[in-house]
């Protein structure tokens, strides 16, 4: 039950979100520093409007806007239950904690309430309430039936459970017994990636749903409960697409139409770090199976046995699940034992020993791309062949596992076996499915990490999937980030294709608030290699210590490869008088942590650092980039997607990868600049950026700070 639609139709004619953001709205009644952004106010009222009359709107709102804000008061004034979806779960935590309080405490002055909704059944609509509630995936809670088998005495015996584990066991149970939400978030104690946490977590693979003894208390049944009673529902987006995509799947085989198979109903999503979409969209609208699921799958079943019904007969099964799991596990060590992702070869996509690779613009007249055969430095990529030794190896892992499934079928009507019924079924069928390839818009792969091996397979484009199932699933939508647009050439055509929003959305790209002639300067070295030169990581760790001295430390060294990273890393950091930190020491938070704490410092990183990351003020002033991002024709999803383009008769070079790579390199960027306040100094050093013609297109896409071309520049632009 939540707020009824005619008490929030009534909030919204009372106040406007001029009323709230204004420079004499309430936010401004409440808070002396409040500071009300001409480019806010515009956003959220577009926003209002676009919610209340429907269709779809596109935001670009450059860092400094205020866009969450701007999007949240529209929201909580619409009078119907938005969903809002961020990409990272730190996003997540910041909106309830931090930015819902503080219009908490703007709405009061209007006597309005605004409060984190409650899973009690029994919830009484308020005309003078607005609620709202967080939702994450299973795996971030804990789940209290599974923690009751693990601290059970005879359990540490039978399944050898150490000291340690006993003492995390116990630790939990006390948090268990006062944790309002039993979100893993909560212990701060516990690393947040300990192993551990596995084998308590709610996970939707193993849960007994109404039949388990604890599904009245149970977390996850009271985040939805909860979500259920709410009028704004902040989600993330992997939770969002794992439900479409579940939603998509049961359409398929007959459901009813419908979305909320996890997240409750809603007329209206509201999308942030929309840029995003459609990489996550691949990932859940595909699926795979990998030896860590066989691992997982074993491990439940042994446990399984353990805690079994007594009535059960287990003779025969121990050795069915020994023969099934071996049988898998052979078709696993039978792909190629190369590191990385590597595509499965189809008839319509063969394997071969040479590699497509990007032309610069001076061979414009030749097709965008040609062979060269691969890299000496590069291991061979696999043949046909090697496959094939996988796929003979197939049909008896399908026929054990299917064995396997069918024994537990059989078995006693028990919610555990029943699962490891239908897993057992998914393993093979997955294998199946992804090592015998047959539909031509997905595209298949193999991924080694260190011992765990995965088998994938993604839709090559998810534009018409998200057409379907996210844009048809919903009245309203608003899409926004910081990064939306490629250049001012076509607006946010480039993203508004890739992720299918309909040809009727409306687009805006807001100014930013920001003085970047003022406060940042972009520098490219024209006296570095080519980043694919032998000594280019050399020239780079001795250019970077120079550029870092400069700054008198501070600075983020951003790279598009671990390997480049790790070469500059270890030549360079033997050099520095600053604590340095690289990514891999410790988890991302605690690196920016560290980072903001022993300032000036030094941090390395790749991906994960190009985006997401807010370390306003002094301790950053030297943003280092190695090269242009440019996605690599090697991995076998951006290969097929080049491929799909040329076969359109497009160039993938021009009307994929460089709008991809300025995106990309749009959102580095942006990790120096995050206040008025802040300055510093953008260093990309691929001299292709002054070189090549789409070099410019590059540099026009960024943001209007000063261009510094010689070294004595940087010295004068230092001192200013």
């Amino acid at each position: 039950m939540t707020t009824s639609a005619s008490s929030l139709a009534t909030l919204g004619r009372r106040l406007s979100v001029a009323d709230v953001l204004g420079p004499d709205g309430l936010l401004a009644s409440v808070h002396s520093a409040w500071e009300s952004r001409e480019g806010q106010v515009h956003m959220a009222e577009r926003i209002s409007l676009q919610l209340r009359s429907g269709g779809t709107l596109a935001v670009e709102a450059p860092t400094g806007i205020g866009k969450t804000l701007a999007y949240l008061v529209p929201a909580i004034l619409l009078g119907r239950r938005v969903v809002i979806s961020t990409n990272t779960k730190t996003l997540q935590e910041q909106i309830v904690a931090k930015d819902l309080p503080l219009l908490h405490a703007a709405l009061a002055a209007a006597g309005l309430r605004l409060e984190a909704a409650s899973a009690d059944a029994d919830l009484a609509p308020s005309p003078d309430t607005i609620r709202y509630a967080l939702m994450k995936g299973r795996g971030n809670y804990l789940c209290l039936d599974r923690l009751d088998r693990r601290t059970r005495q005879r359990e540490f015996a039978e399944l050898g459970v150490g000291r340690r584990e006993e003492m995390f066991y116990r630790s939990l149970r006390d948090w268990s017994l006062t944790s309002q939400s039993g979100d893993k978030a909560e212990l701060k104690s516990w690393s947040e990636d300990l192993p551990l946490w596995s084998e308590v977590d709610a996970r939707a693979e193993i849960c007994h749903g109404s039949r388990c003894a604890r599904f009245d208390e149970c977390f996850v049944v009271r985040m939805r409960r909860a979500a259920e009673n709410a009028d704004i529902v902040v989600v993330n987006h992997h939770l969002l697409l794992a439900d479409l995509a579940l939603t998509a799947k049961a359409r398929l085989a007959g459901a009813p139409a419908g979305f909320g198979s996890i997240i409750p109903r809603g007329r209206a999503l509201v999308i942030d770090e929309a840029h995003a979409l459609e990489e996550i969209a691949s990932e859940y609208f595909g699926g795979s199976v990998s030896t860590h699921a066989l691992e997982r799958f074993e491990r439940d079943a042994r446990d399984w046995l353990v805690l079994r019904p007594p009535a059960f007969d287990v003779s025969g099964f121990g050795a069915v699940l020994q023969g099934a799991t071996a049988a898998a596990r052979r078709v696993f060590s039978e792909l190629p034992s190369e590191e990385g992702r590597i595509r499965v070869p189809t008839p319509a996509a063969p394997v071969s020993a040479e590699a497509v690779v990007v032309l610069d613009d001076e061979l414009a007249d030749l097709p965008w791309y040609v062979t060269r055969p691969v890299d000496p430095e590069e291991k061979e990529r696999p043949s046909p062949e090697r496959f094939e030794k996988a796929r003979a190896s197939l049909p008896d892992a399908v026929s054990a596992m299917i064995s396997l499934a069918r024994m537990l079928e059989d078995g006693p009507q028990d919610p555990m076996c029943e699962s490891l019924a239908r897993r057992a079924r998914e393993l093979g069928s997955g294998l199946g499915f992804i090592l015998e390839p047959t539909d031509p818009d997905y595209v298949y792969f193999v991924e080694r990490k260190g011992r765990h091996v995965s088998a994938g397979a993604a839709p090559i484009e998810v534009a018409e999937l998200l057409s379907e199932h996210l844009f048809g699933a919903f009245e309203s939508v608003v899409l926004t980030s910081a990064t939306l647009s490629v250049d001012g050439s076509d607006g946010l055509g480039f993203y508004l294709g890739r992720v299918g929003a309909p040809k009727s959305t409306e687009s805006i790209v807001l100014p930013s608030p920001f003085d970047f002639a003022r406060q940042a300067a972009i520098h490219v070295p024209s006296d570095l290699p080519h980043p694919d030169d032998v000594d280019f990581p050399d020239r780079l760790a001795e250019r970077a210590r120079v550029l870092i001295d400069l700054v008198g430390g501070g600075a983020f060294l951003l790279f598009t490869s671990h390997r480049m990273m790790e070469k500059v890393h270890q030549k360079l950091a033997p050099e520095l008088d600053y604590p340095v930190f690289i990514q891999g020491q410790a988890p991302k938070q605690a690196l920016l942590e560290g980072f903001v704490r022993e300032t000036p410092a030094v941090l390395f990183g790749t991906s994960s650092f190009w985006e997401g990351v807010d370390v306003p003020g002094d301790p950053l002033r030297l943003v280092l980039i190695d090269r242009l991002p440019f996605a690599s024709p090697r991995d076998p999803v951006v290969a097929a997607r080049l491929e799909r383009l040329e076969l359109q008769g497009q160039s993938p070079f021009a009307t994929y990868q460089v709008p991809q790579a300025i995106l990309r390199l749009k959102q580095a960027f942006g990790r120096l600049v995050r206040t008025r306040f802040d300055s510093g100094l953008v260093v990309i050093c691929d001299r292709r950026l002054l070189a090549r013609r789409y070099g410019q297109r590059f540099l026009r896409a960024l943001p209007p700070a000063r261009r510094l071309h010689h070294h004595d520049d940087l010295h004068h632009f230092q001192r200013r």
